[in-house]
C-alpha cells in the first residue's frame, strides 16, 4: 500500500509531513489540479488500480443483467466506487431496483431518489431502458409506417412532375411537325423515349421493346390485346389508323388530356391525392355533360370510379353490368338490381343505402336512357353536389388498403428474425414486406432486386464507404437507417446517434437551463424544442447529418452548457471523434468537463461512425466515464490520506459546476462543508430551516461563477486557506463521514 500511496503524490514534490498537512490545503490541491491528466495518468499507474480497471474492462462485457454485475463482487464494487456508492455496496436489493429503473420513465425508482448519484450510477449502464436486437424499433416501425403513409404525395408529386413534362414535350413534338394531318405522328410520339415511357407507365406495362408497336396501334387503330392498360389508351388522341391527326380536330382536347393524366396518375399508384383528385375532376365536369345513357357512365372507366367514389362505393371491386342496372331501376319496381340487394346486415343495409342515393341522383329511365333530354341528375344532385362528394371520399379506399397493409406488415415484423424472413416470400402474404418498405421509401419494388435490398440493409449509413452511401440515394440510406441487421443478415441492436437514455437527459438538463421560474410561454417552448430535437436526433444516420443540423446542434450544446462557446463545424467534428480515454484528445484538452460530458452524450466513433447500442451493460462512453470517475474517486481519496482539505477541494472542482442552485449544495454534505468553510458559517445553520439555509446560499453565491474556470478556482483558493485557519493543526477532523453518505436522505437535506 506504501508503494501505491508513494505514486500517488506528484514526482518531485516533497511530501509534507503529517505535521504540516493541515497547512498544505493549497499546495495540495494545486499540485494535482495544476494538471488534472497527469494526475489521474499517475493515479492509474498505480498497480491495484490498474489490475482493477483490467479486471473490470475485461469483463463487464459479459454482464447481460443487474444480477450479472451484483454477483461479480469485484466488478460490482469497482463501479460503486466510481459514482461514489462505496458506503451502499452492501445494499444489493436497493442498487438492483436502480439498475432496473427506466430513466426515460420519472417515476423509476432511481429518478425518485433525491440523490444523483444513483442516477449517475444507473445511466452509466443500460439496464433500464437499453434497446435489445431487433429488426426494428417502435421508433423505426413508426417512422416507416409514417413514410408509407406519405408514399403517395411523394408519388403524386413525381407524377404531376411527369405529366407536366410529357404535355410540354408533345406540344413541342406537335409544334415541329409541318402537316400533323399528313404525318405519322403516331410513330413519332413512340419513337420519343419519354413521351413512349410516359404511355407505358399509363398502360402498366412492363418494359419491353415490343410496346412500342402495341402502344402504336391502341392510340391508332385501337387495335388492342385486350391489355386493360392498352384498351385504356383507345381514344386518348385523334390519331387515324395510319398515324395521322384526325383532319379538322387537335391531336388531342382537354378531355382527352385530363383522361391521360388521370389514367397516369392511377398506374403510378398516386390515383387517391389531390393533385389527381383535381385532374380527375376536371375530366368528369367535361365527361358528364356528354351522358345521354347510363351506359355513357359505366363505359367509361374514369367516370365511373369518380362517380363511385363520390358515393362511397369501392369502384375496383364493382361490377360495371351492376351499376348500369341500378342506374336504370326504378321504383316501385320489384324486380330491379336495387330492390333486389340483400339487406340481411348491417353492412349489406348500409351498401344499399349508397346504390339508391347513386340511383335517385341520375335521371336515367329503364332503358337506360334520360328521361328528359339534357337532364343527368335527379332528386337535388348536380355536378357540384357529386364534385363535393368526391373531395369528401376519395382518399378513403386508399387509406383503407394502406391501414391493412401496415398492419400485415407489422403483425409479419413480429415474427421476423432475420433479413431472409424480411425478403422472402411469405406463404400467405408473399412478397408483400419487400413490396412495403420499398413502397414506403419511393423505390420500386417491381424493379428492384432482392440481392441489393439485402447489401442495402446490411450497410452502416453512418459509414462513408459503406455500399449504401456509395449508392449516392437518399431513399437507400434511408431504407438502411430504418432496420438493424447485422453482419450476418441477423438482428441487431440499433445505431442511435444519441441513446434513449442520452436523450432524455438531454432533455432535463435542456429544461434545467433556463432555471426554475421559467414563465408558460418559456415552458411552451421548451417543450416544443424538445420535441423537435427528439425526432430530429432519432434521424440522424451520420455524424455529417448532426453536423448539418445546427438546430440540434444548439439545442444539444445549450443543454450541455455550451451554448456561448465558438464551435465551428470543424471543431465540432473534433469533439464529437474524440477519444475519452486520451488525456490529450480534442474534448480533454479543452479543459472543461461540459465539452465531455457533452461528447459522452452522443454515440459517435472516433473515425466517425455510430456505434451500435451495446448489447452488455455499458457502451463504450458509457465504459469510459465509469473508468475515468473511478480515477478521480480514488484519486480524491489518496489526496485526503494526505490532506482531507484537498480531498474537499478537488471533489468542490469535480461537483461544483454542475450545480445550479442553492439545493444542489444542501443535498451533498462535502460540497455544503466547503461553501460552510468558504464563508465561515457555523456548523449550526445546518439547524436552520430549509428555505433559510437556501435563502442565505443564494445571497452569498452566484452559481453561474461555479461554471467559470477562474471564478472557481478562486473560491477553492479562499476555501483552502479559511480550512487551514478554522482546522489549525488538527489532522483529524472528520472529513470521511462527508463523503461516506454524502446526499440523499443521508445528505444536509436529509438531516434538516
Amino acid at each position: 500500500m506504501r508503494g501505491d500511496n508513494d505514486t500517488t503524490f506528484p514526482r518531485g514534490a516533497a511530501r509534507p509531513s503529517k505535521a504540516d498537512t493541515v497547512l498544505s490545503t493549497l499546495m495540495n490541491y494545486r499540485l494535482y489540479s495544476a494538471d488534472m491528466a497527469k494526475s489521474l495518468t499517475r493515479v492509474s499507474t498505480q498497480a491495484v488500480v490498474q489490475r482493477d480497471t483490467e479486471y473490470y474492462k475485461a469483463n463487464i462485457g459479459k454482464v447481460k443483467t443487474p444480477d450479472d454485475l451484483l454477483k461479480d463482487q469485484r466488478l460490482y464494487a469497482y463501479a460503486m466506487k466510481a459514482y461514489g456508492l462505496e458506503d451502499q455496496i452492501q445494499s444489493k436489493g436497493m442498487i438492483r431496483k436502480v439498475l432496473e429503473s427506466d430513466l426515460s420513465d420519472a417515476g423509476s425508482f432511481a429518478n425518485k431518489l433525491t440523490d444523483k448519484r444513483y442516477r449517475e450510477f444507473a445511466s452509466s449502464f443500460q439496464f433500464g431502458s437499453a434497446n435489445k436486437a431487433a429488426i426494428q424499433t417502435a421508433a423505426q416501425t413508426e417512422a416507416l409506417t409514417d413514410a408509407y403513409s406519405q408514399h403517395r404525395v411523394t408519388l403524386a408529386g413525381r407524377a404531376a412532375t411527369d405529366v407536366s413534362a410529357f404535355n410540354t414535350r408533345i406540344d413541342a413534338l406537335l409544334a415541329g411537325i409541318a402537316d400533323p394531318h399528313g404525318t405519322d405522328v403516331a410513330q413519332a410520339i413512340v419513337s420519343d423515349p419519354i413521351l413512349f415511357g410516359f404511355l407505358e407507365k399509363a398502360a402498366g406495362l412492363e418494359v419491353t421493346s415490343s410496346n412500342r408497336s402495341a402502344i402504336k396501334e391502341a392510340i391508332t387503330s385501337g387495335t388492342t390485346s385486350g391489355h386493360p392498360g392498352l384498351v385504356a389508351l383507345k381514344g386518348m388522341f385523334n390519331l387515324n389508323a395510319n398515324g395521322t391527326v384526325t383532319s379538322g380536330m387537335p391531336l388531342r382536347n382537354t378531355f382527352q388530356t385530363a383522361d391521360l393524366s388521370a389514367t397516369y396518375f392511377d398506374s403510378f399508384g398516386a390515383g387517391a391525392t389531390s393533385q389527381a383528385a383535381a385532374v380527375k375532376t376536371n375530366y368528369f365536369s367535361d365527361a358528364i355533360t356528354r351522358v345521354v345513357k347510363a351506359s355513357d357512365i359505366t363505359d367509361d372507366p374514369q367516370l365511373f370510379a369518380y362517380v363511385l367514389t363520390s358515393f362511397g362505393i369501392d369502384p375496383s371491386i364493382t361490377s360495371t353490368a351492376f351499376v348500369e342496372n341500378v342506374l336504370r331501376s326504378q321504383p316501385g319496381d320489384n324486380t330491379s338490381a336495387l330492390a333486389q340487394m340483400p339487406v340481411s346486415t348491417s353492412a349489406q343495409i348500409a351498401n344499399k343505402e349508397r346504390f339508391t342515393a347513386l340511383n335517385a341522383a341520375f335521371n336515367f329511365k329503364d332503358d337506360g336512357n334520360l328521361r328528359t333530354s339534357g337532364v343527368v341528375f335527379a332528386g337535388g344532385a348536380s355536378a357540384q353536389t357529386i364534385e363535393e362528394s368526391y373531395y369528401k371520399n376519395y382518399q378513403d379506399t386508399a387509406i383503407q388498403n394502406d391501414k391493412l397493409k401496415t398492419s400485415i406488415f407489422q403483425s409479419r415484423l413480429s415474427n421476423m428474425k432475420s433479413i431472409n424472413d424480411l425478403l422472402g416470400r411469405n406463404d400467405v402474404f408473399g412478397k408483400a414486406a419487400f413490396e412495403y418498405i420499398l413502397t414506403a421509401f419511393d423505390i420500386d419494388p417491381a424493379t428492384e432486386s432482392s440481392t441489393k435490398i439485402r447489401r442495402v440493409l446490411m450497410s452502416d449509413p453512418s459509414d462513408a464507404s459503406s455500399y449504401v452511401n456509395m449508392l449516392k440515394d437518399e431513399r437507400y440510406e434511408r431504407l438502411a437507417a430504418a432496420f438493424n441487421f447485422g453482419p450476418d443478415g441477423k438482428a441487431a441492436t440499433p445505431r442511435l446517434a444519441q441513446s434513449i437514455s442520452a436523450q432524455t437527459a438531454t432533455g432535463s438538463l435542456y429544461a434545467a437551463s433556463f432555471g426554475t421560474d421559467a414563465s408558460q410561454a418559456t415552458k411552451d417552448r421548451i417543450k416544443a424544442d424538445t420535441k423537435t430535437y427528439l425526432t430530429a436526433v432519432g434521424q440522424i444516420r451520420s455524424l455529417d447529418d448532426l453536423i448539418a443540423d445546427r438546430k440540434t446542434v444548439d439545442y444539444a450544446l445549450k443543454a450541455y452548457g455550451l451554448q456561448d462557446a465558438t464551435i465551428s463545424d470543424r471543431d465540432l467534428r473534433r469533439l464529437l471523434t474524440s477519444d475519452l480515454a486520451d488525456p490529450k484528445s480534442f474534448a480533454n484538452a479543452k479543459g472543461d468537463k461540459k465539452y465531455v460530458q457533452f461528447v459522452q452524450a452522443f454515440n459517435f466513433t472516433t473515425d466517425g461512425k455510430i456505434r451500435r447500442d451495446a448489447e452488455g451493460a455499458q457502451s463504450g462512453a458509457k465504459l469510459l466515464s465509469t473508468q475515468n470517475q473511478y480515477l478521480l474517486q480514488t484519486m480524491e481519496k489518496q489526496v485526503g490520506e494526505q490532506s482531507e482539505g484537498a480531498r474537499l477541494a478537488l471533489y468542490f472542482l469535480r461537483k461544483a459546476p454542475d450545480v445550479t442552485g442553492p439545493y444542489g449544495i444542501l443535498a451533498d454534505k462535502a460540497l455544503f462543508e466547503v461553501v460552510r468553510t468558504a464563508f465561515g458559517l457555523p456548523a449550526g445553520i445546518a439547524g436552520m430551516d430549509i428555505e433559510k439555509q437556501a435563502k442565505l446560499l443564494e445571497s452569498k453565491i452566484d452559481f453561474k461563477d461555479f461554471q467559470d474556470v477562474k471564478k472557481l478556482d478562486k473560491f477553492i483558493s479562499r476555501f483552502s486557506s479559511l480550512y487551514d485557519s478554522a482546522n489549525g493543526s488538527a489532522a483529524s477532523s472528520p472529513i470521511l463521514a462527508l463523503f461516506g453518505n454524502n446526499g440523499g436522505s443521508n445528505g444536509i437535506l436529509g438531516m434538516i
